[in-house]
């Protein structure tokens, strides 16, 4: 007969005999394939709304086994601070307690837990499939194991790790915790807000029932990039295909909705995490338990005294603390030297939403988001000095804002321009630059008319003398269609004509040696069509 306080005893090691020889003892059971544990709330990612600024919201959701209203969960997201919601799904309940620490500690000690054989089994069944360190006494000595729970027997509880297993005594067992899953959830019962009543919490009767509980956080490792592509179809129409490049660096997308948003919301403490991921740890086993039965056992298969002489002799597994990881990824590092787009840009936002994608972390993907045939004109814009500029004037009717991105202009197999489309909202206009117009002519020049010797003196001998400039402006359209011009002239002076143009003064420069002015025009010039257009302006200039 083996003694009552049998010590944790190592089993797959052992050769066939041994094995055999340790299983037939009673209160140990063969260990049989791991089965998943009830009570492990695993959430998978069933939404995520992904921001341009290295932002995501996910949202989580999954079904558990509550015991005692109990779950725990090994997902501790990096969350910002302030944006960690836990809840339950099924009406009528309420997460009203969430836990996080290095895993659950339960002392048997008449106090935590009862000191009794069926409180320990009651446990232990409970958390069968979940890695465990068990403390407990032999012979007056503590000791401890670690691996995963595999069996429960009426004397014994059967741990595995790597290619060993340990056999403990159950009314030796003072101390059980719980590794790999720092998160430990409660759901109450009843209402779930309304006034005067409270949750009520779940009855310890041992037993355990299923729900629904979700998750949602935000969190930065993931982004999108836009890009456009105008293809030019004829005179007055468009092809508009807006595109997103999703880069994922945060969590692994398995048949997720995902929701690209145009515009950023106002997240004030993105760069703090939330209270319950600071500084979390996780104890895990970090090495393998002893890969060898000592010589001497092994002499001795069928001896059961030899195995329990020399049950010091097998090794007993580490139990580590290790953080959490963030899963963060090096996002910047994806992302190269992309230019930095806008963030926020609206106060409403869009949404291109892609059903059931599934990308893992560190990949990239390009989604096709919308195809729209647009309206489109031509526009010509010159401010002299500068080059005249050829732009496309795009109309978004759409349907929906267009995000800042990139855009690829082409006619056929020519391409036009690659330029930067900006925020536009539904049913305004942007305008896309193409080109220096090469079919306008345009020419600039000035004149003085008249000069005011001394005009003005500010200080003795010092004199300015008031010129007056005569300019002209000669256009000549030489494109086979009408043109839309927009003329943009700044003046060093104070204009004062301006034939069919408006003028402007510059109101942070109203000195009067410093003063500064502009002459705007917007014409149209029909094919051939010769156009000049005269204007003034006076300054102050140094007598001689």
């Amino acid at each position: 007969m083996l003694p009552a306080n049998r010590p944790s005893l190592c089993l797959k090691s052992a050769p066939l005999v041994l094995l055999l020889a340790a299983l037939s003892w009673p209160g140990i059971c063969p260990a049989a394939e791991t089965e998943e544990n009830p009570h492990v709330w695993k959430p998978q990612i069933n939404s995520v709304a992904v921001f341009k600024n290295g932002l995501g919201f996910f949202v989580r959701q999954g079904d558990v086994a509550l015991r005692d209203g109990w779950c725990h969960s090994e997902h501790v997201p990096p969350a910002a601070f302030g944006t960690l919601a836990i809840y339950a799904i099924d009406e009528g309940r309420l997460v009203d307690l969430v836990g996080s620490g290095p895993g659950e500690t339960i002392d048997f000690d008449g106090r935590d837990a009862p000191d009794d054989q069926a409180a320990r089994r009651a446990r232990l069944e409970a958390a069968r499939g979940l890695k465990l360190q068990l403390q407990y006494r032999h012979k007056g000595q503590s000791r401890s194991a670690a691996g995963t729970l595999v069996s429960v027997g009426p004397d014994f509880a059967v741990l595995e790790e790597a290619d060993q297993s340990f056999a403990v005594p159950v009314d030796g067992i003072t101390r059980m915790q719980i590794l790999d899953l720092p998160l430990r959830i409660h759901v109450a019962q009843g209402a779930t807000g309304e006034e005067g009543e409270k949750p009520k919490p779940q009855k310890d009767d041992g037993k355990s029932d299923r729900t629904t509980l979700g998750m949602a956080y935000l969190r930065q490792g993931i982004t999108w990039i836009p890009d456009y592509t105008l293809k030019i179809l004829d005179a007055e129409t468009a092809e508009l295909t807006l595109r997103g490049t999703l880069v994922n660096e945060a969590e692994d997308l398995i048949h997720t909705d995902v929701h690209l948003v145009v515009g950023v919301p106002h997240f004030v403490h993105t760069e703090h995490l939330a209270p319950i991921a600071v500084g979390q740890v996780i104890r895990t086993i970090g090495a393998g338990l002893a890969q060898n039965v000592p010589q001497q056992v092994m002499s001795q298969l069928a001896n059961n005294a030899a195995i329990v002489a020399n049950f010091k002799a097998v090794g007993e597994a580490d139990v580590i603390d290790r953080p959490v990881d963030d899963a963060r990824g090096n996002l910047q590092a994806a992302l190269g030297n992309l230019p930095q787009l806008e963030g926020a840009a609206a106060t409403d936002y869009t949404v291109y939403t892609k059903r059931d994608l599934t990308l893992h972390r560190g990949e990239k993907a390009i989604l096709t988001l919308l195809t729209r045939k647009i309206r489109y004109t031509h526009a010509y814009r010159w401010s002299p000095p500068e080059p005249m500029k050829h732009y496309l004037v795009l109309e978004n009717d759409t349907g929906s804002a267009w995000t800042t991105g990139p855009c690829l202009a082409v006619d056929g197999q020519r391409p036009l321009s690659e330029d930067l489309i900006r925020y536009t909202p539904q049913g305004d206009r942007f305008e896309l630059p193409v080109t220096t117009a090469i079919n306008l002519a345009h020419e600039k020049t000035e004149r003085e008319i008249d000069r005011q010797l001394k005009a003005h003196s500010p200080n003795d001998h010092v004199y300015f003398d008031l010129v007056t400039i005569e300019g002209e402006i000669k256009l000549r359209n030489f494109d086979a269609k009408a043109i839309d011009l927009a003329i943009t002239n700044p003046v060093p002076g104070k204009p004062t004509v301006a034939e069919g143009g408006t003028i402007s003064l510059d109101p942070d420069r109203l000195k009067l040696l410093e003063r500064q002015g502009t002459i705007r025009w917007q014409l149209q010039l029909a094919p051939g069509e010769q156009k000049t257009l005269r204007y003034k302006y006076e300054r102050y200039v140094p007598s001689n």
